[in-house]
């Protein structure tokens, strides 16, 4: 018979899956080094070793992939960061709102100015044609 499900209760340690969703480690890097003269003593040689650098410590993941489940004592609550969406600033608002108006009065520009090259390409095959010696009226 198998064990009954263990409910999450409050001030336990996580499982590894559930605390890359809460915290994410260090990122470690390893880089090999051939043989080299000492720059401040060139009287030594450093023979080939590899030397690990730390890249990022650790930190807080404030942008979950997945919804997690945060144990909150008897009551479970389901954290899903992309269906609340941060409300912008008014501010932003105003400045989204001018730039898009700005395009829209670019693209009619845009419009207007493609519009007027078509008729003064015909305007000059027309003039064209009139000039040839095939064309001219007598």
């Amino acid at each position: 018979m198998p064990a009954p499900a263990v409910a999450p209760v409050s001030g336990t340690d996580l499982d590894q899956n559930n605390t890359e969703k809460v915290r994410v480690g260090e990122t470690l890097k390893s880089y090999p080094v051939g043989r080299y003269v000492d720059p401040t003593d060139t009287n030594v040689m450093h023979e080939a070793h590899v030397v690990y650098r730390k890249e990022a410590g650790a930190s807080w993941n404030l942008n979950p992939n997945a919804p997690t489940v945060v144990p909150l004592g008897p009551v479970l609550a389901v954290a899903d960061p992309a269906r609340t969406p941060a409300p912008l600033p008014a501010e932003l608002e105003q400045k989204m709102a001018e730039q898009n108006q700005l395009v829209a009065s670019l693209i009619e520009q845009n419009e207007a100015l493609a519009k007027e090259l078509t008729n003064l390409g015909k305007e000059i095959a027309d003039l064209r044609q009139s000039q040839s010696p095939s064309g001219k009226k007598e």
